[in-house]
């Protein structure tokens, strides 16, 4: 059961090897709530306490929900 008094933590491609590792190891500490952007939240419901779609390919409407968060965590892609 979550704590009303964790603090939320987004993070931004957390279906890929970077955002996925960050978000194994914060529900590993158990210290934070943690929120997984997703392109195809469907096919990953039980990856974070909640999964919500965001694709940065289609900023409008914008796919950052944006109230609540402590943090955003996102790593760069590279080409």
């Amino acid at each position: 059961m979550l704590s009303n008094s964790k603090k939320l933590i987004a993070v931004i491609g957390a279906t890929g090897h970077q955002g996925g590792a960050v978000v194994r190891a914060l529900q590993a500490g158990g210290q934070f709530k943690v929120r997984a952007l997703t392109r195809n939240p469907d096919k990953h419901r039980d990856l974070a306490d909640e999964v919500v779609e965001a694709d940065l390919n289609r900023p409008k409407p914008s796919p950052l929900p944006s109230k609540g968060h402590t943090v955003y965590f996102s790593s760069p892609r590279l080409r």
